[in-house]
């Protein structure tokens, strides 16, 4: 049995993101001003970017794109342009995303295997959570 654990920290505010894979660091730019953020897992690539603004969420997995603007499979969108609430969980597999823009609250779970992740939004700093665990039996 060989099993690894990925952990992920974004501070959108400094723009950066450390992930620590296997007991090494990967370390590039992924924040709220950019709005997106790439990983390399396994030799795949998986990118997605994720836009307050645009509202929408891309991600490339196993050689796949799955793109859905609304949501594709568990995917949807409600949004309301009064600017108090978009809700729109955007799910591949089992990955959703519920986001208060007026409030201080986003909070978004993006799952591709047991991962999540937590975006707290204040003023100026944001906050991401991203934890993923991976068994796999020989």
């Amino acid at each position: 049995m060989s099993s690894w654990f990925n952990f992920r920290l974004v501070f959108s505010f400094f723009g950066w993101m450390s992930q620590f894979s296997a007991g090494c660091l990967i370390f590039f730019p992924a924040g709220l001003i950019f709005g997106w953020m790439s990983q390399f897992s396994a030799g795949c690539l998986i990118f997605f970017p994720v836009g307050l603004i645009f509202g929408w969420m891309s991600q490339f997995s196993a050689g796949c794109l799955i793109f859905f603007p609304a949501g594709l499979i568990f995917g949807w969108m409600s949004q309301f342009s009064a600017g108090c609430l978009i809700f729109f969980p955007a799910g591949f597999i089992f990955g959703w995303m519920s986001q208060f823009s007026a409030g201080c609250l986003n909070f978004r779970l993006d799952v591709s295997f047991f991962s999540w992740m937590s975006h707290f939004s204040s003023s100026c700093l944001n906050f991401r959570l991203d934890v993923s665990f991976h068994v796999q039996l020989v």
